[in-house]
């Protein structure tokens, strides 16, 4: 082992020798195959090795001992006889060291330079927790994963794992040049072709994607992950699975599910001997002639894996009542989908490996010749729905009835209580209970009755509890103690009854009476922002770049829900108000002080308006809010994600404001010295991004720029 886990300048790596990285997860060393030596990185606890990077994999070390060498200008692999087998490519710096991450990542940094290079921009066949695959067309750049050639010959194989710039963003596996699998469009929430990966305590995933650019990494083990206990691989997930995995398994214009194909409405075998022999690679041909009109129809499938996206557009911005007719304007157009709220995709010609699935979230429209038929079916969808509204309609005047007469024991939807308000503004979305049979007294059994050891969060007006349900699960229930606050708790009834939105806390129910005034949420196993940020944790215990990186996605797009489609001023945008899952997945809550803004408002006014000290906006000494007032939070919010410094106790010799201080940093150019330490290694131009967006929105001047 090198004695101080680092290469200097001049220094070797011997065979025989190792580099550990500092919480010993993962060695750099030198490892035999047959008569060839590799140089790789690999876990240093796992049983047997799991060699997870190979620096020499088509350049193996022969007949002999090998050295790996940090020189001034590269970082060299050299045999024996000093040929150069690999090399990292050339640097100039001042004094480069090279280090073995936590990660597993392999850098050379500098001083005054940073990370000048890694081997996660190398990757091989393993994609480690912050390792990304992807492409930037600007850079003419690709990142990718190849397989070994076998269990034993880590030499370049035929598989490859990659993104490809000319389709929307989608895993795929290649053999050679032959498409044999791929994960699905990614449609913001994850694959739509894999539903069930889904983010847990322990696995996430990141994909970003821009003009010219696009990236994909998880947040965990995508393909494996390890019992601490064992210290043994357990498979978490694996691809393909079935035969409805492979690409194209059932042809053009057909879709597969179990294992078996059905050619799309208006469709027809192309070889009906052949599909009835089950080789169905000819696909389905129309039967039908499908002229170019605006009374063209679309068949509907739900929970689908959307076809291959190598003949279709992305069209974002597009309202519901737009995607139709986007399509239907388009002769070309054959088939569309929704990805989010606003965001259309359309295929032109055939569509190739749709898969039905058990569950997903993503439906696809065909377009279909205009059909009587359809008209029928639309008709049945009107009188269906208006049987159905009428139908809640009085289930709900009678629970209100109910609640009204007890108001104690039954738990209403928060537009049970608070309808009249809603029907102001019909565009906004209600949430419906995830337990719709929450009362009191199951409350009282799931939290113990309000027993102090199950308090989350405690103060002089409420204490949060955490509970349990049978057949449901963890809950939160927040429970007012005196009188005080009754007001803001009926406004965050009303206004979290408006919205959905998976950056949004989700309220279960409420209970608003004479002696019990109770919100129940969905637990955040996490907790606050504030406590995961600002409580003294050893370095293992505070959220990583990614995992903050994430955070401040969330928040925001949380926020540009509020703002956007609901017209909502939250008010109180800080640490204390952005819960946390395991994933760190964040939420926006504590709506009690939220406004709504009348169409064509810009702003109001509010008298005495409480003040939350370090994160409220100038404007609100005047007694004015905006939606600006929201984004100057947002902004202090994010300037303490990136320092690790908060806002509300901050003290410097020269300030004791947050936002002043970064702001000279940034002016001063030395934003980089700003990021907080704890949090390890980050890439640079992502930090100082960030730091220049909180800037923006902290600025008291909306003239002022900082470049």
């Amino acid at each position: 082992m090198v004695s101080d886990g680092t290469l200097t300048t001049g220094q070797s790596l011997l065979n025989g020798q190792t580099l550990v990285s500092a919480q010993k997860t993962f060695v750099l060393g030198f490892f035999p195959n047959g008569e060839m030596t590799y140089l790789g990185i690999w876990y240093n606890y796992m049983k047997p090795k799991s060699i997870v990077w190979v620096a020499n994999r088509d350049s193996p070390i022969t007949g002999g001992s090998g050295s790996l060498i940090l020189t001034a200008t590269s970082l060299d692999l050299l045999d024996r006889q000093g040929t150069k087998l690999w090399t990292s490519g050339t640097f100039s710096v001042n004094s480069p060291q090279a280090f073995l991450l936590d990660s597993g990542n392999l850098v050379v940094n500098d001083t005054t330079s940073g990370i000048i290079w890694q081997s996660f921009e190398k990757p091989c066949d393993s994609q480690l927790p912050g390792l990304r695959i992807g492409y930037d067309t600007f850079t003419n750049h690709n990142w990718y994963l190849r397989s070994w050639k076998s269990s034993l010959d880590p030499s370049s194989g035929d598989y490859y794992l990659k993104l490809d710039p000319n389709r929307l963003p989608d895993v795929l596996l290649f053999q050679g040049t032959q498409l044999k699998y791929r994960m699905g469009t990614w449609n913001g929430q994850g694959f739509s072709g894999v539903p069930a990966l889904k983010a847990n305590n322990q696995l996430a995933f990141n994909m970003t994607a821009s003009d010219g650019s696009a990236y994909y990494s998880p947040d965990g083990l995508a393909h494996r992950w390890h019992s601490n206990q064992s210290s043994d691989w357990v498979e978490y997930w694996h691809l393909p699975q079935d035969q409805c995995d492979y690409y194209a398994y059932c042809g053009p214009n057909a879709v597969c599910y179990n294992g078996d194909c059905k050619c799309l409405q208006e469709f027809i075998p192309q070889s009906p001997s052949d599909w009835n022999q089950r080789n169905f690679n000819g696909g389905c041909v129309r039967n039908v002639v499908l002229s170019c009109s605006p009374h063209n129809g679309f068949a509907h499938m739900s929970h689908v894996k959307v076809p291959d996206t190598l003949n279709a557009t992305m069209v974002p911005g597009k309202g519901w009542d737009d995607f139709s007719k986007l399509c239907l304007g388009n002769c070309s157009c054959s088939a569309y989908t929704v990805f989010g709220d606003n965001d259309c995709v359309i295929w032109s010609g055939e569509l190739v490996d749709i898969v039905q699935l058990a569950e997903g979230i993503n439906d696809l429209y065909t377009r279909v010749s205009h059909s009587d038929s359809s008209h029928t079916d639309r008709n049945i969808a009107i009188i269906v729905s208006v049987s159905v509204i009428g139908l809640v309609l009085v289930i709900s005047a009678l629970l209100g009835f109910c609640y009204y007469r007890s108001q104690q024991k039954h738990l209403p939807l928060a537009h049970e209580v608070f309808g009249t308000e809603h029907e102001k503004v019909p565009e906004l979305k209600l949430t419906a209970p995830l337990e719709k049979n929450l009362d009191l007294d199951a409350i009282r059994v799931a939290t113990d009755n309000f027993a102090e050891e199950n308090s989350i969060v405690s103060s002089r007006y409420r204490t949060v509890y955490k509970g349990t349900l049978p057949n449901f699960g963890d809950l939160a229930a927040k429970r007012l103690n005196t009188a005080g606050g009754l007001e803001e708790l009926k406004n965050e009834v009303k206004m979290l009854a408006r919205l959905d939105h998976p950056n949004i806390i989700r309220m279960l129910g409420s209970c608003i009476g004479s002696n019990d005034k109770v919100i129940c949420y969905e637990y955040m196993s996490a907790g606050s922002l504030d406590t995961v940020l600002f409580v003294e944790h050893e370095r293992s215990g505070v959220p990583d770049w990614p995992s903050r990186f994430r955070i401040m996605q969330g928040i925001c797009e949380g926020l540009l829900y509020l703002h956007e489609h609901c017209r909502i001023v939250h008010r109180d945008v800080d640490p204390s108000n952005i819960l946390l899952s395991g994933g760190f997945i964040p939420k926006l809550s504590g709506f009690g002080l939220a406004t709504l803004l009348d169409q064509g408002e810009s702003e109001g006014k509010a008298e005495n308006f409480r003040r939350t000290p370090g994160y409220s906006a100038p404007e609100l000494l005047y007694g004015k809010y905006s939606m600006q007032s929201d984004v100057y939070s947002f902004g202090v919010v994010l300037l303490e994600i990136v320092t690790g410094c908060k806002a509300a106790s901050f003290c410097r010799e020269d300030t004791d404001d947050l936002p002043r201080y970064v702001r000279q940093h940034w002016t001063q150019g030395t934003a980089d010295q700003l990021k907080d330490q704890r949090m390890g290694d980050a890439p640079r131009g992502e930090v100082e991004r960030c730091i220049h967006i909180g800037v923006r929105c902290v600025q008291d001047d909306p003239t002022e720029t900082y470049h």
